[in-house]
């Protein structure tokens, strides 16, 4: 994973049943490098300087507009995670929607903004 850029850092949430099912579609490699980024997200936060805005309507037909995501291994790897901002105590704390492959080769395979985009809806 790339050095830690210090500097401000969002608390993160995530459901576990989501991250299960998340990584039980992973591949190895995924696996590999989601986990232990996702452990150390949901210990130390994610540094706001690793967070991207989510575009909003997207030609795919996916919305993510309020949505940031942070890619894994940061600064620009294979897989991401799509978080949306929520309040706890009265502090920011990214809540996960989905982790996993950003542009998935096999195009039977969701990527993780149409998963994100989804659960969004839902």
């Amino acid at each position: 994973m790339a050095q830690d850029p210090g500097g401000p850092r969002f608390a993160v949430r995530v459901d576990d049943a989501i991250l299960e099912e998340d990584l039980a579609h992973a591949t190895a490699a995924g696996l590999a490098a989601i986990a232990p980024a996702m452990n150390r997200f949901v210990r130390d936060g994610v540094p706001a300087a690793w967070l991207k805005r989510c575009q909003g309507e997207h030609r795919d037909g996916t919305d993510l507009s309020g949505c940031v995501k942070v890619y894994i291994p940061p600064p620009d790897g294979r897989w991401g995670a799509v978080f949306v901002a929520d309040l706890a105590d009265g502090r920011p704390v990214l809540v996960l929607l989905a982790v996993g492959q950003r542009h998935p080769v096999q195009p039977w395979t969701p990527s993780v903004y149409q998963v994100a985009h989804r659960r969004k809806r839902a």
